[in-house]
Parts: structure tokens; C-alpha cells; sequence
């Protein structure tokens, strides 16, 4: 089974309806919903841990650490929600970008 067909098989475990963005990375699944999830979920046999995260709890972790987006295979999201998150991700990288050329000057 491959890592999207293993997301997308947990989703089919919790209301998929309120769920905005999930991934994975190794045997962690990441699920940002608006409704609480399990802390594990078995898929195909396997026991896999879940990174729960509210739609704003996950907007404000990725504001202070990118990689909680950038260490995950994203497979399934809402398109409104994956937007807002890749228009903070470009903030953060253009703020980025005016520091290091100010530190340049």
C-alpha cells in the first residue's frame, strides 16, 4: 500500500468531512480537522500515530516552525485551506528574504 492510499484509507476512519489538510512521514499521519481525531489509527494492520491539529492550531505551528508542513507528504486537502497555507508559507519566505538582504547592506 503506498502513502497515499494509507492516508486516504485513515480518512475513511474519521469524519473526513471536517478535515482540512493530511499527510504523512514515516508511520506518523497528520490530520489538521476541525473535529478531534484518534491519537492512532490502523490502517491495512499497521498502527500508525496521529498529529492532530486544529485548522488554526496548524495555521499559527507552521507560522513559527515550516518543517510541520514541509516534513509531511501532503495527499489530501481542502483547496481554500491549502491556499492560506501556502500564501503564509510565502510570507514567511519573503520576510526571509528581506532579512537576509538587509543583512547583506
Amino acid at each position: 500500500m503506498d502513502e497515499k492510499e494509507i492516508v486516504l484509507t485513515a480518512l475513511e476512519q474519521v469524519d473526513k468531512w471536517y478535515v482540512q489538510l493530511a499527510g504523512i512521514k514515516e508511520d506518523t499521519l497528520l490530520i489538521v480537522s476541525k473535529k478531534p481525531v484518534p491519537e492512532k489509527l490502523v490502517v491495512n494492520g499497521k498502527e500508525y500515530n496521529v498529529k492532530y491539529y486544529t485548522p488554526e492550531q496548524y495555521i499559527e505551528t507552521i507560522k513559527v516552525n515550516e518543517e510541520e508542513f514541509r516534513s509531511f507528504h501532503i495527499y489530501y486537502f481542502v483547496k481554500i485551506y491549502m491556499r492560506k497555507v501556502l500564501d503564509i508559507l510565502t510570507q514567511l519566505e519573503v520576510e526571509k528574504m528581506s532579512l537576509n538582504e538587509n543583512q547583506l547592506r
